[in-house]
């Protein structure tokens, strides 16, 4: 075993034989005390800690005209505790992870919250105090990290596959919630030797049902899952992948996975000299962001391209041509300022106007072993597609949108692409409403494609609470046909997951 391969093992420990996983994730420090849930005024309301246990609203105010057909479960995580004793985590990725569940039942909805109670949360909880490090914390007295999962918050999205409720992190391990208390059940081990691996928070569920997800270990290992429709593990498996970056997301279409490799590499060194996980990350400056596609049905199969520079979070759609050509959508940042500077800017109250991404249209071309690119005017984030298509080609894709004249984080606005007649739909929110993620709801099971509802949440920092909105996806520059409001608001948050009832 070298260095490298020591101090990995050190940082984020073993899992049986197949790997020493990795994380990623989020970051703390600082001296600014909370300003409690209620308070209104400006954006920094976002970034502002929930300090209850848990939050419940029995029945919400509502307005508009909410379909009798739309019934279910909005569930939606958030990181909701940036704050503990006099310490303020340094960036926004490393708040401990709050649940939501807005029921819409019988011309009702109701609401709760409640955190996740992972092995970090629950010693940060009985200390009173950042016991256990962050992504892009570590503070002198800290415990020492000896597995991934000893800083995961699980704080980045919700999944409910095989009738389990899930709240996913980047780079540890699924924990399993009740469903209707949200109370923590436990993290997920889909295989003995899969013990905290890391399971990350983007899986995609392929037409037939079932669920495909990656993680990543350590600096050249790139964890896949294939999960049946009944939530029971069909194979994993670690892929070697050489200088393998921070991954966020990843797409499918009938044929392949398809990974975007950011030129932002691990140095371990920096973490064993005492630097957080964020800062052990470098910017390669000059190279290029390379595309890896995966064979679904042999994962040795694999093929790779180069695209320009850019680091992403985020990608939409991707489907295949029947000559195999393979084109996919994502949102493209010039360079990785949007993690290392930006989310560390918000938790002070600095903007960060200038470190937006765009949308990019990629076709691969196989035969040629070539990658072409077209990047959209835009600022734009968080894609949203029908659920019922994905891998396949779709006509609409709904965007989050910051209008050219923002001057503030966060968005303003929805974008609703119609990529057959390549015209675009926009609604501009009021002034001081943070527009978070919307889902793209089907009206029915056999809907065409754009009969849809959209559903997500914003802030108003005016009056200080968080509305539920939703939209007539065709009609989105109409506005909002249905409002339900909260009595408190929540801190921003990330991605959503609708479960019908």
């Amino acid at each position: 075993m070298n260095r490298r391969e020591l101090l990995e093992r050190l940082l984020f420990g073993s899992a049986g034989a197949l790997l020493a996983p990795l994380a990623m994730a989020r970051v703390a420090g600082s001296t600014v005390a909370s300003s409690g849930l209620h308070a209104p005024g400006d954006w920094s309301l976002g970034f502002r800690s929930v300090m209850q246990d848990s939050l419940g609203t029995p029945s919400l105010e509502l307005s508009g005209d909410w379909p009798a057909a739309l019934q279910g479960s909005f569930y939606r995580n958030i990181p909701a505790r940036l704050d503990r004793a006099s310490e303020r985590y340094r960036h926004w990725f490393d708040g401990d992870g709050m649940v939501q569940a807005f029921r819409l039942a019988g011309g009702r909805i109701s609401h709760q919250g409640r955190f996740v109670g992972t092995h970090k949360y629950c010693a940060d909880e009985a200390a009173g105090r950042m016991r256990r490090p962050g992504f892009g914390t570590r503070l002198a007295g800290m415990d020492a990290v000896t597995s991934a999962d000893d800083m995961n918050v699980a704080n980045i999205s919700v999944l409910w596959h095989g009738e389990r409720l899930m709240a996913l992190w980047e780079a540890g391990s699924a924990w399993e919630l009740d469903p209707q208390s949200l109370a923590t059940l436990g993290p997920v081990t889909w295989r003995d030797d899969l013990k905290g691996v890391p399971f990350s928070a983007h899986p995609r569920k392929d037409s037939d049902g079932s669920l495909w997800n990656f993680g990543v270990g350590g600096s050249n290992l790139l964890v896949l899952y294939h999960i049946r429709a009944d939530g029971s593990l069909n194979r994993a498996e670690a892929v070697a992948v050489p200088a393998l970056p921070m991954v966020h997301d990843f797409a499918i279409t009938e044929r392949h996975l398809i990974f975007l490799l950011p030129p932002l590499q691990l140095e371990i060194e920096r973490f064993a000299a005492g630097q957080s996980v964020l800062d052990s990350y470098q910017w390669q400056a000059g190279q290029p962001m390379r595309v890896l596609t995966i064979d679904k049905n042999d994962w040795s199969r694999q093929r790779w391209y180069e695209l320009p520079a850019g680091f992403v979070f985020h990608l939409g759609n991707a489907w295949e041509e029947p000559d195999g050509t393979i084109r996919f959508d994502y949102l493209r940042y010039s360079d990785a300022r949007i993690l290392t500077d930006s989310f560390r800017a918000v938790m002070v109250g600095k903007d960060f106007a200038e470190h937006r991404a765009q949308l990019a249209r990629v076709t691969l071309h196989p035969s040629l072993a070539r990658a072409d690119q077209q990047v959209l005017p835009g600022n734009s984030e968080f894609p949203a597609l029908d659920p019922r298509g994905v891998g396949r080609r779709q006509r609409f894709l709904v965007l989050t949108e910051a209008t050219a004249d923002i001057n503030r984080p966060g968005f303003n606005a929805l974008r609703r692409i119609d990529l057959d007649r390549e015209s675009e739909q926009h609604y501009r929110f009021d002034a001081g409403l943070m527009v978070e993620e919307h889902l793209v709801i089907p009206k029915t099971a056999n809907a065409p494609d754009g009969d849809a509802w959209l559903l997500g949440t914003v802030l108003d920092t005016r009056q200080g609470i968080t509305r539920l909105m939703l939209f007539d996806a065709a009609q989105l520059a109409a506005g909002p046909i249905a409002q339900a409001a909260l009595p408190y608001g929540l801190p921003l948050g990330f991605h959503s997951h609708f479960v019908p009832s």
